[in-house]
């Protein structure tokens, strides 16, 4: 099978979430024989200071430019001993806004996929409460995975997938490459039929089914629950089945109904516990 995943970008905090970031990125790098970008964004003054983590982040009191090309540097190093022979390791320090400085960095280095720590305690300043995860991927095109410390690139044992009003082939396509470097259990979950027939989703659930049996070998589960069209009911699920991975489409399938939930950017990848891989789908 072809491989997928050649560059990976892991955006550089310097808060809590750093060891758990870099720790995550050095496994799957090992893994699937990846590069890693690390990327700091040195952002512009708030108005108000705020203290995180016991240092001031985004706020009047900012780190130089040399010290965090230094400090990136030393993350460099540490992480470049615990790296496979022949796996390369860089970093950039650039002033701007995350969103800008992430889609810029994407695009031009040519990433396969984002990783952003998912820590179990909300904060602020947080990437993955500051940035709009589902938005820099339907514009970038790439894949952006959500880690927690459970994740493990090389122990993935149940992949949820939810389908639905289309046959979302790249979903499948990472999803199948995911899992047969795992040997996991793929799990579809769409919808049966509704009051009228064979609805759309069934039909594409079943056109899933058959693209992943005929075309690998993975082994697929079929799961068909009484509710599939929210992200509210796939973390259900994902959570029966003890899932290890989400894999899902950027807009419906990630962000969760109603005015307050799209009002406030209430993500999957935000609410849920398990990681999440984040991908657009193709045109």
């Amino acid at each position: 099978m072809q491989k997928l995943f050649n560059k990976i970008l892991v955006p550089v905090n310097f808060n809590r979430n750093t060891g758990l970031v870099m720790d995550k990125a050095i496994q799957i790098a090992n893994f699937f024989s990846c590069d890693i970008h690390l990327l700091h964004v040195q952002t512009p003054n708030s108005v108000v200071p705020f203290l995180y983590d016991g240092r001031f982040t985004g706020s009047f009191v900012q780190t130089s430019n040399a010290n965090l090309v230094n400090q990136l540097q030393e993350l460099e190093a540490q992480c470049r001993v615990k790296l496979k022979d022949g796996l390369l390791i860089r970093s950039t320090v650039v002033s701007g806004h995350w969103f800008a400085a992430m889609k810029e960095t994407i695009i031009s280095s040519h990433i396969d996929l984002v990783i952003i720590p998912k820590a179990r305690r909300k904060f602020a300043s947080s990437l993955i409460q500051r940035i709009d995860l589902d938005k820099l991927s339907l514009q970038t095109k790439c894949p952006i995975l959500t880690v927690t410390r459970s994740f493990n690139a090389g122990h993935l044992q149940n992949i949820v997938v939810p389908v639905h009003d289309f046959l979302p082939v790249k979903k499948l396509s990472i999803a199948t490459y995911l899992s047969s470097r795992n040997d996991s259990r793929i799990h579809l979950m769409g919808s049966g039929h509704d009051s009228n027939g064979k609805s759309a989703e069934s039909s594409c659930l079943h056109k899933a089914y058959h693209l992943l049996s005929d075309y690998s070998n993975v082994r697929i589960h079929c799961a068909l629950p009484a509710n599939t069209d929210s992200p509210a009911n796939t973390l259900s699920y994902a959570k029966t089945i003890n899932a290890d991975l989400i894999v899902v489409n950027t807009g419906k399938e990630s962000l969760f109904r109603g005015w307050w939930n799209k009002l406030v950017k209430k993500y999957l990848y935000k609410e849920s516990d398990i990681p999440v891989l984040t991908i657009a789908p193709q045109p």
